[in-house]
Order: structure tokens, then C-alpha cells, then sequence
């Protein structure tokens, strides 16, 4: 009996194995870095956010990540003013005005601390929301975006980050 309970505990340890890692491997999507290219998606962005590719099924409590990429960060602000559930976010008339400049690379904007935003993104300080203008995945391809960005003269101190789309399915 001791061996056949054993054999039990060994099945589902393996099969919790094999199941983690396809799991996690689906939670990376391609950028959909064009804005005149459709996306599909799980989930529903917004218009200022920065899609990604999510193919499976949307799980509660699941955080969901794009692949790497880098982005020009165009300006900041701060994102919240301390004034209740206010938050400071770069308007989308704004955002629409930079698009026109690059057509086939998505210009986004952050909005955390705003109510219902599930999308942040990585390696930014979150204390302030930003408008960036999709760069690429590689360093020199951003590099070609930021000197665009330099040559509009439309913002004092663009600079490249590299970062991650990410997506706390939690509502």
C-alpha cells in the first residue's frame, strides 16, 4: 500500500513538472508594434497602451508579459498628485498628435495609479507616467527612433529604455 500511495505523490509531482513550464512559456507575447497592423489577443487594450500577443485563454490572478523590447521615453509625469484617485497621465490628444510622426511604430503612454489599469511596464519608475514611442528590439533600432525624436525637436530629454508590456489579469 506505502508503494502505490508513493507512486501517487511521484505521478502528480510530475505531472505539476511538466505542466509549469508550458504554462509560464505562454505568458510571453510578441509587441504588436505596428498600429496599422491588427493584433490578436486575449485581451481587449486600449488605445494608448502598447499591445501584445496573448493566444490562450485569459486566466484570473495570471500576469501575462510581452518579449523584451526597447522605447523611446518622450516625456513624464508624475502619476498621481496626492488628491485622491487622481492620476497624471500624458493626454491622448497628445499622444495622438506624435503618432502622425511614426506610423508604423506604436506611440503609447502609461497610466498607473488610474482606476481599472491593468497594463504597466517594466524597468520605469512607477511614481511617474510617461509617452514613448515603440524603438524596436534591438539597441540600434532605437537609437534611429531617438534621433527622429531629436530631430522633430518637440521634446527636450527623449531617451531609450528597455522594458516589457505587462499585463495583472486580476478583474
Amino acid at each position: 500500500m506505502f508503494a502505490s500511495i508513493k507512486g501517487w505523490v511521484v505521478f502528480i509531482s510530475t505531472t505539476a513538472l511538466f505542466a509549469a513550464p508550458s504554462v509560464a512559456g505562454q505568458t510571453i507575447g510578441a509587441v504588436c508594434s505596428n498600429p496599422a497592423v491588427h493584433c490578436t489577443s486575449a485581451y481587449s487594450f486600449k488605445p494608448y497602451q502598447l499591445q501584445f500577443q496573448i493566444k490562450q485563454k485569459l486566466v484570473f490572478g495570471q500576469t501575462y508579459k510581452s518579449v523584451p523590447f526597447y522605447a523611446v521615453i518622450l516625456e513624464s509625469k508624475l502619476a498621481t498628485s496626492g488628491e485622491g484617485d487622481d492620476c497624471g497621465y500624458v493626454p491622448e490628444e497628445q499622444r495622438l498628435a506624435v503618432q502622425v510622426l511614426f506610423p508604423a511604430q506604436k506611440v503609447f503612454g502609461s497610466r498607473l495609479n488610474c482606476p481599472e489599469e491593468l497594463v504597466l511596464y517594466t524597468n520605469v519608475n512607477q511614481q511617474y507616467n510617461f509617452l514613448a514611442v515603440y524603438g524596436g528590439v534591438t539597441m540600434a533600432q532605437a537609437k534611429q527612433v531617438l534621433e527622429k525624436v531629436k530631430t522633430s525637436g518637440r521634446y527636450k530629454q527623449p531617451y531609450i529604455r528597455r522594458m516589457q508590456v505587462v499585463l495583472e489579469y486580476s478583474t
